[in-house]
């Protein structure tokens, strides 16, 4: 089955009307909180306007190094977030303590897949942009089939993930980048905006805090909507490569 685009973001959109309230609910929980804890932290970096890049990666470096707890608890956050909302659509009849339960007890394979999916596709960015685009659309669809069938277990969750997207790849790398680039174009503007009014504010700490909530909102609200583009284009693949 060839994937149409177009349908999988209708059915996104479908979703999103289905269970708005829902999706609301959970993102403002394990995404804005999360993001808007990751734009606090990340406010206080000192970055001289002009920079070389080996001041830059030094600085990066030294922000890590300074916050790698509070980083690993916000990648958990954001993970057990989309863990949720994936078995949300993908395993229908739970309740939200039953959804929040199930997503905890499976959530480290899940996390260690994404670490290992986000390796590969860094090597291959690293290598050349067009290899990592073809190990992001072939990896996409495994953590839907993770939440969707928990019997397959992790291994299994892989190789279904990867026999989803066969003939694919191409066509799920372009819809799901497009999502990144389209919520962040319109995150980034926002962010924009508030460094604007930040300044006209003053450049307090707490005008600062105050004015980042919509930004984190934002991309809260970019993370949901990534998420259940991610759903629709594994709903509209998983049956076709098991031949139902």
């Amino acid at each position: 089955m060839t994937l149409s685009i177009g349908s999988a973001l209708a059915d996104a959109a479908a979703l999103w009307r289905s269970d708005r309230d829902l999706v609301l609910r959970i993102a403002g929980v394990f995404y804005l909180l999360p993001i808007l804890a990751l734009a606090m932290l990340a406010s206080g970096l000192a970055v001289p306007e002009a920079a070389t890049p080996e001041q830059m990666r030094a600085i990066i470096t030294a922000f890590y190094s300074a916050n790698l707890v509070w980083l690993l608890l916000i990648t958990v956050a954001l993970d057990l977030g989309t863990l949720a909302l994936l078995n949300l659509f993908l395993q229908r009849g739970l309740s939200v303590r039953e959804l929040l339960q199930a997503s905890a007890l499976r959530l480290l394979p899940f996390v260690l897949l994404g670490f290992a999916n986000g390796a590969l596709m860094q090597l291959g960015f690293a290598l050349f942009v067009i290899p990592g685009l073809y190990i992001f659309g072939r990896t996409w669809l495994m953590g839907p089939a993770y939440a969707a069938e928990p019997e397959r277990g992790l291994l299994g969750a892989i190789e279904r993930g990867f026999k989803s997207s066969a003939g694919n790849g191409w066509r799920i790398a372009i819809l799901g980048m497009g999502v990144v680039i389209i919520t962040g174009a319109a995150a980034l503007a926002l962010l924009i905006l508030v460094q604007m009014l930040t300044a006209l504010a003053g450049g307090g700490q707490l005008a600062q805090a105050i004015l980042l909530v919509p930004v984190a909102a934002g991309a809260a609200l970019a993370y949901a909507a990534f998420t259940l583009v991610r759903v629709a284009a594994y709903r509209r693949l998983a049956g076709s490569s098991s031949g139902t």
